[in-house]
């Protein structure tokens, strides 16, 4: 009598266990299926997009392209990608390109590419861009893009075939999101020099942007008015939360204060600017950008009349209307239009 329950206690247990396993193989052939159900729609979406910008003149080319990932992961990848717009002259060619998500979060995307990285425009000489790591995450919503950063390290730009690097930098960091309609922008560029044609070698500076643009969140969404960033700013509002230059050997300027764009691109705003050692400051700025020399010149002459001490700081308030800026009663100049 005993052996017989033993005995069927250890069927029930067997039994289980054959369930248990049947469940794992349905679950793991379901899984299966859908990967490859989804790695063909990643396929077939790419495919679309490809001939999509064929039809609009555009060539986008994506040699090795296979998916990869399984189980966890959906990813794609390219051996090298290219565009090329014969429309506007310009094209465009990389290294290896990697993107992926984790099927439990499609909507965060990682991606990488490797260097380097040619391009050809109209009016200027081809050049090269290098890097020893490039990493971008995006992050979408209903298939918008909602937040996007990248990330260079190492990041240099030079005539292509040049063997020396007209500017590099240590560190490149890109960061955007949407804010209800409007677009956050944030950039640091560290250890940043340069070698500008007929200009020289420039002092080593850190590089650092905050701002707000009003009615910008558009432009994640692929929709730049006039296809151009000084064109789509005509018209515009918003809010310089900062813009911070530093120089490595002494020398820090910081600007902030809410901006403004007519339609012909004059600049409208009142500014906070904190300075130290303005003088090395205006210095960099007239080599950098001649244009704004002037300005920058009467900046740092006009510190010790106009200028309050903040923490080791001179802070000046600069007016800008239509383009014509004051430091007080100090007329400054005339800023260019965009």
């Amino acid at each position: 009598m005993n052996q017989s329950r033993g005995a069927g206690k250890g069927s029930r247990s067997v039994r289980a266990m054959i369930g248990i396993a049947g469940v794992a193989l349905l679950l793991a052939a379901g899984l299966t299926g859908a990967w490859f159900y989804l790695a063909g729609e990643v396929d077939r979406r790419v495919v679309e997009i490809v001939d999509r910008a064929a039809g609009g003149g555009t060539a986008i080319t994506c040699d090795g392209r296979r998916v990869f990932g399984y189980p966890f992961r959906m990813g794609l990848a390219c051996d090298r990608v290219g565009v090329e717009a014969p429309a506007s002259g310009m094209s465009a060619a990389a290294g290896g390109f990697r993107a992926v998500a984790q099927i439990y979060n499609p909507n965060l995307i990682v991606s990488e590419l490797d260097a380097p990285l040619r391009l050809a425009a109209p009016e200027l000489p081809p050049i090269a861009m290098n890097w020893t790591l490039a990493q971008a995450s995006t992050h979408l919503s209903d298939g918008r893009l909602q937040r996007f950063s990248m990330v260079l390290d190492a990041p240099s730009i030079m005539p292509d075939g040049a063997t020396a690097p007209l500017v590099q930098s240590q560190r490149l960091e890109v960061h955007a999101r949407q804010n209800a309609d409007d677009l956050d922008l944030a950039l640091t560029d560290i250890a940043v020099t340069a070698t500008p044609p007929g200009v020289g070698p420039l002092p080593p500076f850190d590089l650092s942007a905050d701002l707000s643009v009003a009615g910008g969140a558009e432009w994640l969404h692929g929709v730049l008015p006039g296809g151009r960033l000084e064109t789509a700013l005509r018209g515009r509002s918003g809010s310089l939360r900062s813009l911070r230059l530093s120089l490595e050997g002494g020398g820090a300027a910081e600007i902030s204060g809410p901006f403004q764009f007519s339609a012909e691109g004059l600049l409208t705003g009142t500014y906070e600017i904190a300075l130290q050692n303005p003088q090395a400051i205006a210095d960099l700025v007239s080599r950098i950008l001649p244009p704004a020399g002037g300005i920058a010149n009467a900046i740092a002459g006009g510190v010790g009349l106009v200028g309050r001490q903040v923490d080791g700081r001179t802070v000046i308030e600069v007016e800008v209307r239509d383009g014509r800026a004051r430091l007080g009663f100090i007329p400054l100049g005339n800023i260019p239009p965009l």
